[in-house]
């Protein structure tokens, strides 16, 4: 399911890619097309109004004046056609005049200068969106869910589909016109915002709970109706060609009520939160509340598009405070090899691309001046020195970015493992097995379990000094106890929750079982990280470690007291 998932999202991204990123180079700051122009700014599709007629355009000389309505056929792209042409496109144009007469307007679209720096600041104006999808990618990639693809929705939505409604309008027949339209009109218009409903409702760990779950049902009902409205309208508006009564209030007061529902349930979930998660998240609603607002500015009336593209950057803010959450503190849970990986593997492309750069330069110059094939191997060889260098110097940067303090804690744990097999009584090896992995890796609790004498029973003798519950014991037929022993391996506790105490068991999720000549001697409970979120496998993997270096102290500890039995024996002699 999860690679069907994967599968999914390369192909939509890619379907996301094409459509959105095709016409950039051709737009400038505030997102508006820069082809060619009648000399006419229309106020909206859904109402096709003469805004205004640059004096002395092919639209001014042909009679165009400002209030003048635009008349559209049904099903047409008579109106993408009349407000973004290409240079030097000729049409015909029906519109209607403020007093009700109708008139032909043919036009020619005149060049608009289009210079680098409008190309760059068009580049740059893609950025915040570019930022969004990129980190939806990531964390739907990481973990495919309701969660990261309603976040993925509510991220393509932040794209602009005006210069794509421009680009394709000329290659385009007009039913797939179409269809890219109803995309662009709905899925990846305006109503992308209500799918952060859904996300802010399971954010941070995709669970359902309290007023979120007797919520959710209402969300996603309200959400259905809200994209048949859309659809409706887009059909209503395309159909007549004339402005629409619903369009003002899906386009406008819909999305400001979306954004200010939104945060109220991120205030709800702050409120109901336990104390360390309230720690973590209370970053990410400052993040939330910031990029609400910024987004939000993009539908007030009479905003300038310039104001709202400038003020739009603060949206960024909601991606990175989530992605600094996955990297930092793993309020979601997700693989954190799986994040490492793609760190890499982002940075190695970066590689990947200056170095071929370097190589292509490097073959150029060699091919025009005709140098020995000796000149050719020593540029081999400063490429390959560079790669090394480049690679050590990205990883160093990724391990002092995100990752020291996680190298810090597994140096520690493993060092605090070597050293358990020098203890010499039994107090020191639950200190190791309970305090020092709660310390070295934050987590909520740890317990640990002792054999008895007779071993009819594992008896609680150690907790972390952060755990207030802990079960009390295990008798020997305990179907955890009887895993542990059969396996000799970890046991997640999710299948168990039926033979443990509910109010004891959820603070554990894993066992971890101390075995000497495949014997179970004891055995650790571990809870998860204060954030919330749970164990990754090399976490595991560590305390797995850490349980056979005491296993390795309990047989020294048991040989020291054999030890001194003998020699208190042959000393009574």
């Amino acid at each position: 399911m999860r690679f069907a998932g994967r599968v999914v999202l390369v192909v939509v991204t890619a379907l996301v890619i094409v459509i959105f990123y095709a016409p950039i180079g051709h737009t400038d700051f505030a997102g508006n097309w820069l082809g060619g122009t009648y000399g006419v700014r229309m106020e909206s599709a859904v109402n096709p109004r003469v805004q205004s007629v640059t004096p002395g355009s092919p639209a001014a000389q042909a009679g165009v004046c400002s209030g003048d309505i635009l008349q559209i056929p049904p099903f047409s792209k008579t109106f993408t056609a009349f407000a973004y042409p290409r240079a030097g496109d000729r049409a015909a144009f029906m519109l209607k005049h403020a007093d009700g007469s109708t008139y032909i307007a043919n036009l020619t679209a005149r060049q608009i200068p289009f210079t680098r720096g409008a190309q760059a600041l068009g580049v740059i104006a893609m950025l915040p969106s570019t930022i969004f999808v990129v980190i939806a990618f990531v964390l739907v990639f990481l973990r495919p869910s309701v969660m990261t693809w309603s976040f993925y929705a509510y991220a393509t939505g932040f794209l602009s589909t005006t210069p794509s409604f421009a680009y394709f309008t000329p290659y385009l027949p007009t039913g797939e016109y179409l269809v890219l339209s109803f995309l662009l009109s709905t899925v990846w218009g305006n109503f992308a915002v209500f799918p952060l409903l859904p996300f802010v409702l399971r954010f941070p760990d995709d669970k359902l709970t309290g007023f979120a779950r007797s919520v959710d049902r209402a969300v996603w009902a309200a959400i259905t109706v809200v994209f048949l409205a859309y659809a409706y309208e887009w059909y209503l508006r395309w159909s007549s060609g004339v402005p629409v009564w619903m369009g003002y209030a899906l386009d406008t007061w819909l999305p400001l009520a979306v954004f200010a529902t939104a945060t109220f349930f991120m205030v709800k979930k702050y409120q109901h939160a336990r104390a360390e998660i309230r720690q973590r998240f209370r970053f990410l609603i400052v993040g939330f509340v910031v990029s609400f607002i910024a987004y939000a500015i993009y539908f007030i009336p009479g905003v300038p598009p310039l104001v709202a593209q400038v003020a739009g950057y603060a949206v960024i803010t909601m991606p990175i405070c989530v992605m600094y959450a996955v990297l930092k503190h793993r309020v979601i849970d997700v693989n954190f090899v799986l994040n490492r990986a793609l760190g890499y593997g982002i940075l190695s492309i970066l590689v990947i691309v200056f170095v071929s750069l370097l190589d292509y330069g490097a073959g150029h110059v060699i091919a025009q001046t005709r140098l020995a094939t000796g000149v050719a191997l020593v540029a081999t060889i400063i490429v390959g020195v560079l790669l090394d260098r480049i690679n050590r110097t990205v990883s160093n940067s990724v391990e002092t970015v995100f990752f020291r303090e996680r190298r810090e804690a597994e140096e520690y744990l493993r060092r605090a493992a070597r050293a358990l097999p020098y203890a010499t009584d039994e107090a020191a090896v639950s200190d190791g097995l309970a305090q020092v992995p709660v310390d070295a890796l934050k987590l909520s609790a740890a317990a640990l379990y002792r054999r008895s004498n007779d071993g009819e029973r594992f008896e609680g003798v150690a907790t972390a000094s952060n755990t207030t519950v802990a079960p009390p014991g295990f008798d020997r037929n305990h179907l955890l106890v009887r895993m542990l022993q059969a396996g000799e391996e970890r046991v997640w506790l999710d299948q168990l929750r039926g033979h443990l105490d509910r109010e004891q068991a959820k603070h554990y999720v894993l066992a971890i079982p101390v075995t000497v000549r495949h014997e179970l001697v004891s055995f650790v409970l571990y809870g998860p990280h204060r954030n919330g979120s749970q164990l990754d496998p090399e976490e595991v993997e560590l305390l797995e470690e850490l349980a056979r270096e005491a296993s390795r102290a309990y047989d020294h500890i048991e040989a020291v007291r054999i030890r001194e039995r003998y020699a208190k024996s042959a000393a009574g002699n």
